[in-house]
């Protein structure tokens, strides 16, 4: 069984959806999250891949209905402001040291998508239209649910069996899926919310894709991070621990400075 998993909005969404990339580069290279940054466009990339190359030109699964430009060049567009943003903001969380700063990150990210929808509806300066979609079918389900038990198991294989992973914990476990919800949750109500994705099917979607769209390649990232975060690349700021033990190790020594 095949599901349609559509997209229709207007040129204004694409001006707003690349000034808020270009905002969201911005500020990862004004707060030293050079790491990040490339993890971003490496994140490019590997969408472009996948929903140009293989999607669209070799399963013909992406189809694009409506498009008032070159196809491959609306799909460049397309794969980076989502690869960049996405996989920009998984890195930055794992490497927050702080509640704060992923808070901020967060409400910076989930901000910036609603103003990006709201206004593209709003506004008329290019109210060219474009519909795409892509088809979903039972197989590429079990694929992605595979990638994602498969990811995590092996995370845990590594936390037992590769002393650099000795230090995750079951709480960062959590994070990490928690992280990949999020980020893949934010764009999906987002487009909902705005009128871009139909509501037909729409609540399947919704809990299907948030749930693994995204958490099928966050453990990949976690152990690129682990790879390369020491390899001289500024982060802007030290990776969060989230063992217990050192949480409340940390709690104690501050209480005792004041």
């Amino acid at each position: 069984m095949s599901q349609f998993v559509a997209r229709l909005f207007d040129m204004d969404f694409i001006y707003l959806d690349l000034l808020f990339c270009a905002i969201w580069m911005t500020i990862l290279i004004i707060r030293k999250k050079r790491l990040q940054w490339i993890f971003g466009l490496f994140g490019a990339v590997i969408v472009f891949i996948s929903d140009d190359l293989i999607w669209y030109h070799l399963l013909k699964t992406r189809v694009l209905t409506e498009v008032p430009f070159n196809n491959d060049l609306f799909l460049l567009y397309f794969s980076f402001t989502y690869g960049m943003i996405e996989f920009s903001y998984v890195a930055t969380m794992i490497s927050a040291k702080n509640w704060k700063t992923m808070l901020s990150w967060s409400l910076f990210l989930y901000g910036g998508w609603f103003a990006t929808g709201f206004l593209s509806n709003w506004l008329h300066i290019d109210d060219r239209t474009i519909s795409i979609y892509r088809e979903m079918t039972d197989i590429g389900r079990w694929i992605q649910i595979a990638m994602a038990v498969g990811g995590y198991l092996l995370l845990i294989l590594f936390k037992y069996k590769w002393k650099k992973f000795e230090n995750l914990s079951w709480l960062k476990l959590g994070y990490l899926f928690l992280v990949g919800f999020l980020v893949h949750f934010g764009m999906e109500i987002t487009l909902l919310a705005a009128g871009i994705r139909p509501l037909e099917g729409s609540f399947i979607i919704l809990i299907f894709n948030s749930f693994l769209e995204f958490n099928s390649g966050v453990p990949v990232i976690f152990i690129a991070w682990i790879l390369l975060k020491d390899r001289g690349i500024s982060t802007g700021s030290n990776d969060l621990h989230l063992d217990s033990s050192e949480l409340i190790e940390s709690t104690v020594v501050k209480k005792g400075e004041n």
